[in-house]
């Protein structure tokens, strides 16, 4: 499994400025397994379609069109946009 960052750090310095989902069904994996892949693309440059979805979740994982999901409504909620270099509005 590749680690860009341990899960101690995701969830203590990136999850609590993440956006919550206040409806709906909760997600099938923590938020942190989710960043964790956000953040190898963003590190590596990687296309969406080429990410080792495979090795960045321990558990079953996620398609990358639902990482991409996530990211792109953090990005447009603004709670990410720090992760990209602009401060959040």
């Amino acid at each position: 499994m590749y680690y860009v960052l341990d899960k101690d750090n995701i969830m203590e310095e990136i999850v609590p400025y993440l956006s919550r989902p206040c409806r709906g069904p909760s997600s099938r994996v923590p938020v942190a397994e989710i960043v964790n892949p956000v953040l190898y693309k963003l590190k590596t440059g990687v296309q969406w379609h080429m990410l080792p979805v495979g090795e960045l979740f321990s558990g079953e994982p996620l398609h990358y069109k639902t990482v991409f999901g996530h990211y792109r409504k953090w990005l447009k909620l603004s709670s990410a946009g720090y992760l990209v270099g602009s401060a959040p509005r």
